[in-house]
């Protein structure tokens, strides 16, 4: 069995969307880990001519695996960090628009595209001379 010694970081605020204290991230870092033995079950996998031998806990879900294979998860530490009431700062993002409409449409368009994804691409219009 493989053991992997872990502590946590929480950050949790409040907000207009929730007023109830939440998670806005959880850091995870492993901070020891005691490696398992070898695998006292290995299953065979064969597909046409080929047989290879792997250990159960690359193959077998969490339940099926062999006491060498299994991973548990131990929680040493728990830390929080309060970022307080985080209500929204009033700022507007306001898209740039491309000087250039869309060739298909004509309707103004994002400033990084050559067209809308749903028109098709223009037409290229041939020159006649009378």
């Amino acid at each position: 069995m493989s053991i992997h010694a872990i502590t946590e970081h929480h950050l949790i605020h409040t907000c207009p969307g929730n007023p109830d204290p939440h998670p806005v991230a959880i850091a995870r870092t492993i901070v020891h880990t005691t490696p398992g033995r070898p695998c006292a079950a290995p299953v065979t996998i064969r597909i046409g001519d080929t047989v290879v031998t792997v250990a159960c806990g690359r193959h077998q879900p969490a339940d099926r695996q062999c006491g060498n294979c299994r991973t548990l998860l131990h929680t040493v530490s728990i830390t929080v960090t309060d970022l307080g009431h985080q209500a929204p700062t009033g700022h507007v993002c306001v898209p740039t628009a491309a000087p250039v409409p869309c060739p298909s449409c004509q309707r103004p368009m994002a400033a990084h595209l050559d067209r809308h994804i749903l028109c098709p691409p223009a037409v290229a219009r041939s020159r006649t001379t009378a």
